[in-house]
């Protein structure tokens, strides 16, 4: 499910959802796998990405920062998850994961030039209209973690 907001190529998603479940469930070695994964066969053409899109042209556009953002965000949710931020602290890993996102995307929106964001609009186009959707998801990522259990997820994926 998608939805773009008008004027605005990077559409409203739920992947980031899945990014930060993949840190926080599966921790930070299998989480760093699975989004590595989860990229490289985007980036080989697997129709994997929002809209069933995939390959090097696609990785290449506007959504190239936020989808490299998404290897920062799931590795560091898993690591933080690791080291402490579980259970009822958990939001914390997740919101720290959610804004890593952006910086790759910030990076890759001002050295390439796609047109967009408008000169001097980069937070009001690529980061502002996209926050609080994906601190809800943040949000909700906590909640899910905390509901199934951290620490026995973790027993499971580790045995």
């Amino acid at each position: 499910m998608r939805f773009f907001i008008p004027g605005n190529p990077v559409p409203i998603t739920f992947q980031t959802l899945g990014i930060l479940l993949m840190g926080g469930i599966l921790g930070l070695k299998w989480g760093f796998g699975s989004i590595l994964g989860y990229v490289l066969i985007g980036l080989v053409g697997v129709p994997v990405f929002q809209g069933g899109n995939g390959g090097i042209d696609y990785i290449s556009g506007v959504t190239g920062g936020y989808i490299l953002g998404f290897i920062l965000a799931s590795t560091s949710v898993g690591f933080l998850t690791k080291i402490g931020l579980n259970k009822s602290n958990s939001i914390w890993a997740y919101i720290i994961g959610t804004i890593l996102v952006y910086i790759p995307a910030i990076i890759w929106l001002s050295i390439f030039d796609f047109g967009w964001p408008r000169e001097g609009m980069m937070l009001s186009e690529a980061v502002y209209p996209f926050l609080i959707g994906d601190m809800i998801k943040a949000i909700i990522a906590s909640l899910f973690t905390m509901a199934i259990g951290y620490s026995k997820l973790q027993k499971i994926i580790n045995k």
